[in-house]
């Protein structure tokens, strides 16, 4: 029995500085503009393993979880490097296949100063779920490319005789789509996790607020909704309260995986069985470690080391809208 088995694409990251072509960047308008012809200078930082479905893995398989990852790859170097990134982890990969002839899907990760821009491809095939599922407590589904209806068709299915709770994290191809098939995995979703914009395309209103977005987002039928929004922190609404949690503080070098990295930390807590507000806590302070690094991996934190920092937080508090 499984903890934890994530759904969802791997990719290979390529991480970019743009401290060497800063005049072409534009922090406060939230702007890059590259002209056509030009070559650009940037620093390569790193090239790692990442994606959701493998971050969310690793993360709580470092919190002593028992994970898996569900998946596919190319038959690429990406796909050799999967399997022995996700192997050190501890993090089971039985479940991922390797399409022949086929390049694996990869990422662009352009940062400045703490900040990001991904330019993201996908592997557009059907990602084939086993069967039966593997046994496990948790299901955490995420991005994948846009075969993905197949997919969700066949998980809803085997949701119906397995029992096992469901976080929910949508990617861009699903939430641009708005298929009925989106609608209905959101339904069927124990936590939905998604941040501030994510929330609004899903609702179709770029002019909601916080509360009118989780009120919203919860008629869908999820649970618990989870919405972060940078450097402003993180909301949790369960029907009753809408809670706020901020940002933990500290320095923040590159910004990839902290949505990753939060939704671990949350639901790692929710194994524990804490409150919506504890939970926020964890995830919160998971992904401040995690963006004191670059990529998504590298600053996730063990349960000891998680739960010692929050002891010592005590000025660290979640609120009640």
């Amino acid at each position: 029995m499984f903890d934890i088995v994530t759904i969802g694409d791997i990719k290979l990251d390529a991480f970019l500085s743009l401290d060497r072509c800063q005049n072409k960047c534009d922090l406060i308008k939230k702007k890059i503009e590259f002209a056509f012809g030009e070559k650009i200078s940037v620093d390569l930082l790193a090239q790692q393993i990442a994606g959701s479905a493998s971050n969310v893995a690793i993360a709580l398989s470092r919190l002593g979880k028992k994970s898996a990852v569900i998946s596919h790859t190319g038959d690429d170097q990406t796909s050799a490097l999967t399997r022995v990134t996700l192997t050190r982890e501890k993090v089971k990969t039985d479940f991922i296949r390797s399409y022949k002839k086929t390049a694996s899907a990869y990422s662009a990760v352009l940062s400045l100063q703490g900040e990001k821009t991904i330019l993201a491809s996908y592997l557009h095939k059907p990602l084939l779920l086993p069967r039966p599922l593997p046994a496990t407590k948790w299901i955490y589904l995420c991005e994948m490319g846009n075969a993905y209806e197949g997919t969700y068709r066949a998980l809803l299915s085997s949701l119906k005789k397995n029992h096992c709770l469901l976080g929910f994290n949508p990617g861009n191809e699903q939430i641009h789509d708005r298929k009925p098939v989106l609608f209905e995995m959101i339904g069927r979703t124990n936590v939905l996790f998604v941040n501030l914009n994510e929330a609004r395309s899903i609702l179709n209103n770029q002019r909601l607020g916080i509360t009118s977005l989780a009120h919203g987002l919860l008629r869908l039928g999820p649970s618990e909704i989870v919405i972060t929004d940078g450097r402003n922190g993180s909301y949790g609404y369960n029907g009753t309260c809408l809670f706020h949690c901020p940002i933990y503080p500290g320095d923040r070098m590159e910004s990839t995986g902290a949505g990753d990295s939060f939704a671990a930390g949350y639901i790692g807590a929710k194994m524990e069985r804490t409150s919506m507000q504890e939970a926020l806590r964890w995830g919160s302070v998971n992904a401040a470690s995690v963006v004191l690094h670059v990529g998504p991996t590298a600053g996730l934190l063990r349960k000891k080391q998680l739960v010692s920092t929050l002891k010592t937080a005590k000025d660290f508090h979640v609120s009640t809208l």
